[in-house]
């Protein structure tokens, strides 16, 4: 799985930028469940293409949750979280399991410290010598930025 986390910001085509095996690997329980419990083919594809369009939209940045479903829906924010600090939201749908875990972690972006806020911080103090909230300030000496 090492190689679809190189993505720290995932992209939707970060979605399925994992080695074969894994992806072999993390299907089976898709492929192990009609065997348990019978299902229409139509479904089965229905149940295929749901999965990899929720897949593709947990990894696209697009982090707008509906704030009543925040607590319980594991969206882009996030999995975004997950690719960032890996030890943290795990779940494919919901928080559920993360909650009783101990792994679950308020998404960064749900508080303005998410990738692309620390970005339009960057922006925004390109042209004064203040500390962002990203831990990277602007040198004295010209426009480089350093770690702080």
């Amino acid at each position: 799985h090492k190689p679809h986390h190189l993505w720290k910001v995932p992209t939707p085509f970060a979605s399925h930028a994992f080695h074969p095996v894994d992806g072999f690997l993390q299907s089976i329980p898709y492929h192990i469940y009609p065997f348990l419990f019978p299902l229409h083919k139509v479904t089965y594809l229905g149940l295929y293409i749901f999965v990899n369009v929720w897949t593709i939209s947990i990894h696209d940045g697009d982090y707008r949750v509906p704030d009543a479903l925040k607590p319980i829906i594991n969206g882009a924010a996030h999995h975004t979280d997950h690719h960032l600090y890996f030890d943290y939201n795990y779940g494919q749908y919901f928080t559920l399991w993360d909650r009783i875990g101990g792994s679950f972690k308020n998404p960064s972006s749900f508080e303005g410290m998410g990738p692309h806020d620390c970005l339009r911080k960057l922006k925004e103090s390109a042209s004064s010598s203040m500390t962002n909230g990203c831990g990277v300030e602007k040198t004295h000496s010209g426009n480089s930025l350093k770690n702080k």
